[in-house]
C-alpha cells in the first residue's frame, strides 16, 4: 500500500513540475510575441506570426500531454512490479 502511495505522490509530483514548465513556457511565447508587436507598434498584425505563436502552444500541450502519458506509465510499471513482489 505504502507503494502504491508514494507511486501516487511521484505521478502528482511529475505532473505538476511538467505543468508548471510548460506553463512558463507557454508564457514566455506570448510574452516575446508583445514584445516583438509592440515593438512594431505601426505595422500590421502578421497572421503568419500568430499561426506560428498558435502552434508552438498547442505543441506545448501535446508535449505536456506526453509527458502525463509517460508518467502514467511509469506509474504503472511500478505498480505491476509491486504486484509482482
Amino acid at each position: 500500500m505504502i507503494k502504491i502511495i508514494d507511486t501516487v505522490r511521484s505521478v502528482l509530483e511529475s505532473t505538476v513540475k511538467s505543468g508548471t514548465v510548460r506553463v512558463e513556457n507557454i508564457h514566455n511565447m506570448v510574452v516575446d510575441y508583445a514584445r516583438g508587436f509592440i515593438e512594431q507598434e505601426d505595422k500590421e498584425v502578421d497572421r503568419d506570426t500568430i499561426y506560428q505563436l498558435v502552434r508552438d502552444i498547442t505543441a506545448e500541450i501535446g508535449g505536456f500531454a506526453d509527458d502525463v502519458m509517460d508518467v502514467a506509465e511509469d506509474a504503472r510499471e511500478t505498480v505491476k512490479k509491486s504486484d509482482q513482489s
